[in-house]
């Protein structure tokens, strides 16, 4: 009787409709691009633009995510550089990596544009801001906004959004295989949802007992 259950079950499961529908709700990458994670790591990169009233609302949503996922999945931010207003954010993302202010910085600059309604249209603005509200000192922020290093992550943004043919914000992808995010007929909220379950497909086919 237990294995005509299992059997069973394993039938409804095998027929059960997928809750997301390739080429509506995410596509495949053609050609799959390498991934920057180590082996039994998945990668998701997560394409936003400050500017970008989506992926304002998205925050909360990502956030929760990004501590509730596996050990082994790996979100990485991509400031999507795809004009030069959009340079400048993507600019101020990885200052304040430099700075290691991270989160903390992107809380604030959300806020700043979408709440206070502020026009960071110049490096003049994001600094009176990294000065005024996160506690930089002026000439530290000059250094890491100038930096080779910025620059040189910059340059790797605008390549990885040129691979995934990312036109628009917010986009995710997933290990290199899959691109999911808005224009897919998601809700911010069914876009995580998305993600999490093309990580959970990617997770299937890790060897078994991968952490």
């Amino acid at each position: 009787m237990l294995a005509l259950a299992l059997a069973a079950g394993a039938s409804m499961a095998a027929s059960a409709p997928e809750p997301y529908k390739e080429g509506v709700n995410y596509i495949p990458v053609m050609p799959a691009q390498p991934v920057s994670v180590n082996p039994g790591q998945i990668e998701v990169l997560e394409f936003f633009w400050y500017g970008s009233p989506q992926c304002f609302a998205l925050e909360p949503y990502l956030q929760s995510w990004d501590k509730s996922k596996a050990a082994n999945v790996v979100l990485i931010r991509v400031p999507a550089a795809l004009n030069p207003r959009w340079d400048l954010a993507a600019r101020a993302y990885y200052t304040a990596l430099q700075l290691d202010l991270g989160d903390q910085a992107n809380a604030v600059i959300y806020a700043a544009i979408h709440i206070s309604h502020r026009d960071l249209a110049s490096a003049a603005g994001y600094q009176n801001l990294f000065t005024s509200q996160l506690g930089v000192d002026a000439k530290q922020f000059a250094t890491a906004w100038n930096s080779l290093a910025v620059d040189a992550q910059i340059s790797q943004a605008k390549v990885l959004a040129q691979r995934y043919g990312i036109n628009k914000v917010p986009a995710f992808t997933v290990n290199g295989k899959w691109l999911t995010g808005i224009g897919f007929h998601l809700s911010g909220a069914q876009m995580i949802g998305a993600v999490n379950w093309l990580v959970q497909r990617e997770q299937a086919l890790l060897p078994s007992g991968t952490p």
